[in-house]
């Protein structure tokens, strides 16, 4: 694992701070703090409509004060989108920001590649390219990809957002010739149109525009298998999306990525052997290691294109903290930490349990200077009561994060998006109180 070094202007911050302490007046003002308001899951271009409504229950953002609400965006998709369709996504975002004086939160996806509506003309189909997708074996002689001769074809990638559905696959996120595409996707996409208006906010006073960018969304290997008990597959029912969910497909994934680390069944037994642990051990050592690094990437590649590190988030979730269950699906909380942003994680009373202690524990003992983090996805399910949301935030913003997001329709698929958009709920009762310092 590697261990975080590298703080830059953040260092002096985290010295005065316990794993568990608070944040003194004079260090909010040092780093802005955001509440995310995530209206829309579906295209950007519905975003508009919602930001004159976001200034009628908020009202107007005070930048002085260190204490914003913003916009968050799903997206853009590096996996789906062309670089034009990115540009032009990310340049009306930036432009609507700067129009209602609204912060935004890039929710950048690159592992849950589960639509095509903000674009679909990505030059490379990575699912067309068995080298860049995820397999659920080893490849055996005369195969080209791992189970290609017993199932003939890929595993697709299911995923349940209320209700199940699947993509074409799954990439994978040791493959070079990904991470290379990737990254070109990131630069051209995003990050030059991004750090140009940046560049020119920081030049007006107006840096606290940009909110965050979050590189991944949830990022994970797959794992449908009997060994992970918080999926909870039923063979007898199997998921449905245009197909039944194949037998064959209810397995850990991961094997593509671990052939492009030069291993195979023979070396995998060997060195865990050697290690006196078992090779599924081993396996899922490897894979952590493989998503961590995937995400460090990412992060470094915003971060040398001129993002600052405490404007740039990973994304895993938070649940390895609450039940101490890790696998590829529920990675360690170190794989977030990394040398070039704040590690950021899935939290929610309800949908994605955890223990905040034992996480910012976790997050010291993979960088004992990090105390930062963000609820990079979070939800009013659970907090809709002004008096649980207010004890959500001070929990949260006293003890290290920089932003904490809520996801929700005002009529969504199911109870856990709920979002009323109204004075009276007491979820937005709580973000004015906290914008108005009064928690």
């Amino acid at each position: 694992m590697k261990q975080g070094k590298g703080c830059r202007l953040l260092c002096c911050l985290f010295a005065a701070l316990t794993v568990l302490g608070g944040c003194s007046s004079q260090e909010e003002k040092d780093l802005d703090r955001y509440i995310v308001l995530m209206y829309t899951n579906k295209v950007y271009q519905e975003i508009e409509c919602y930001l004159p409504e976001m200034k009628y229950l908020y009202g107007e953002n005070d930048p002085e004060s260190g204490r914003m609400y913003g916009f968050g965006v799903p997206g853009p998709m590096l996996l789906t989108q062309s670089v034009e369709e990115m540009k032009e996504q990310v340049g009306a975002c930036l432009d609507m920001a700067e129009k209602e004086n609204i912060p935004v939160y890039f929710q950048v996806d690159d592992v849950n590649n589960y639509t095509t509506q903000f674009g679909g003309n990505a030059e490379v189909k990575f699912y067309e390219d068995p080298e860049m997708c995820e397999w659920i074996a080893f490849p055996k002689e005369g195969e080209s990809y791992g189970g290609e001769m017993q199932y003939g074809e890929l595993p697709q990638y299911w995923f349940n957002w209320g209700n199940w559905r699947k993509a074409k696959a799954f990439p994978n996120l040791a493959s070079d010739k990904l991470k290379n595409y990737v990254v070109q996707q990131l630069k051209e996409g995003v990050l030059e149109p991004l750090a140009s208006r940046l560049k020119q906010w920081e030049k007006e006073g107006r840096e606290y525009l940009l909110a965050g960018l979050c590189l991944g969304w949830e990022t994970h290997i797959p794992d449908y298998s009997d060994d992970n008990p918080l999926l909870k597959i039923d063979k007898n029912s199997p998921p449905y999306h245009g197909r039944e969910m194949y037998g064959w497909e209810m397995a850990p994934y991961g094997y593509s990525a671990l052939y492009s680390l030069g291993y195979d069944q023979e070396r995998l037994d060997k060195e865990a052997g050697e290690q006196g642990i078992s090779a599924d051990e081993l396996r899922k050592e490897l894979l952590y290691q493989v998503i961590h690094d995937y995400s460090e990437l990412l992060c470094k590649t915003a971060w040398e294109a001129g993002i600052p590190r405490e404007k740039i988030f990973t994304h895993t979730v938070s649940y390895a903290s609450y039940c101490g269950v890790e696998n590829t699906f529920t990675p360690p909380i170190w794989c977030a930490v990394n040398d070039y942003s704040i590690p950021g994680y899935t939290m929610s009373p309800v949908t994605c349990r955890y223990d905040l202690k034992a996480m910012k524990e976790q997050i010291a003992a993979a960088d004992p200077d990090m105390q930062w983090f963000a609820n990079a996805e979070g939800y009013a399910a659970g907090v809709n009561e002004e008096a649980d949301a207010d004890a959500y935030f001070q929990e949260l913003f006293d003890n290290g994060a920089l932003v904490v997001t809520a996801f929700g329709y005002a009529d969504p698929p199911t109870k856990y998006f709920t979002f009323k958009r109204t004075p009276e709920f007491g979820y937005n009762i709580a973000v004015n109180k906290w914008l108005a310092g009064e928690k």
